[in-house]
């Protein structure tokens, strides 16, 4: 859980934790809600970590031994709830004008899967927004 000091304003610039955004460079801010479509990567790591290492020991699933079988198909399940309930539902974004060929992108300054953080998240948009 995020605090409201981990995320401040000085001397032009935006705080969060140890970085930090020159304010001159933000365009605009915003709270978004991510989707399972959003965290696919932080989902299929955990997968990945879980149970990825059975798979790949296994030359072919019709052959292995049952138990094998069952451990594989277990650790993926695990692997998965575990991802679900870790995914991140809340991101603080900052709309960051980089000065190289980069451009204009959305930068993701936090990221949280607490409901409360999602609120602190709107009331520190909310502040940043003053300033821009």
């Amino acid at each position: 859980m995020y605090k409201e000091s981990d995320i401040r304003i000085e001397n032009g610039q935006l705080h969060f934790k140890k970085d930090s955004y020159p304010l001159s460079k933000i365009n605009d801010v915003r709270v978004k809600s991510l989707t399972l479509l959003d965290n696919l990567g932080q989902i299929a790591f955990w997968v990945f970590l879980f149970s990825g290492a059975v798979w790949l020991a296994i030359p072919d699933i019709r052959t292995a031994p049952t138990w094998l079988q069952v451990l594989a198909v277990s650790l993926t399940i695990v692997g998965l709830a575990f991802s679900l309930f870790r995914c991140s539902r809340y991101a603080l974004q900052v709309e960051f004008r980089h000065i190289d060929e980069t451009g204009v992108q959305w930068v993701n300054v936090a990221k949280s899967y607490a409901q409360k953080d999602g609120e602190l998240f709107r009331q520190q948009a909310e502040v940043i927004k003053r300033y821009l």
